[in-house]
Formats: structure tokens, C-alpha cells, sequence
């Protein structure tokens, strides 16, 4: 029997969830500190900065969406609730 909080999950649901939590801490920290992903970083502009963490979030919401995972009650960037599918 396979247990994500709490609750009987498949296989399938429970892998998805592993995967996103890591990915979510990714996506966080580029978020937050993206210099210590991105060797680079320092040398762009600002408006480059802006614009590659605007293409950070668009992505963070189509492998969400592909994964099947949705936020809820987000209290804050790290303070959220997965709905359990």
C-alpha cells in the first residue's frame, strides 16, 4: 500500500508528487536565489533577469499542468497545499 499524506495513493500519484516537490524547490530557489543555480547570472541586466524568471514561472505552470498537480491554499512561496489527485 502506497501512502503520500496520509492517504492511499497509486503508484502514479505518488511519483508525481516526489517529482514536483523537487521541482518545486527548484523552481523556488530560482525564484529566490537564482545566482546560486546560474553561474551567469550576475551579469545580466535587470530587465534580463526580469524576463528570464517571467519564462521561470511559465514554465513552473505548464510541468505543473503536465504533472497533473495542483496548488492549493498558497499561503506563500513556500507555504502551499497540493491537492491530492
Amino acid at each position: 500500500m502506497i501512502i503520500y499524506q496520509n492517504k492511499k495513493v497509486t503508484a502514479k500519484v505518488k511519483a508525481k508528487h516526489i517529482i514536483s516537490n523537487y521541482l518545486l524547490k527548484i523552481f523556488d530557489k530560482l525564484k529566490h536565489n537564482p545566482e546560486e543555480l546560474e553561474d551567469n547570472w550576475e551579469i545580466m541586466t535587470s530587465r534580463e533577469e526580469e524576463l528570464v524568471l517571467d519564462q521561470v514561472s511559465l514554465y513552473e505552470d505548464r510541468i505543473l499542468k503536465l504533472l497533473g498537480v495542483k496548488l492549493t491554499d498558497i499561503q506563500s512561496a513556500n507555504d502551499y497545499k497540493k491537492s491530492i489527485l
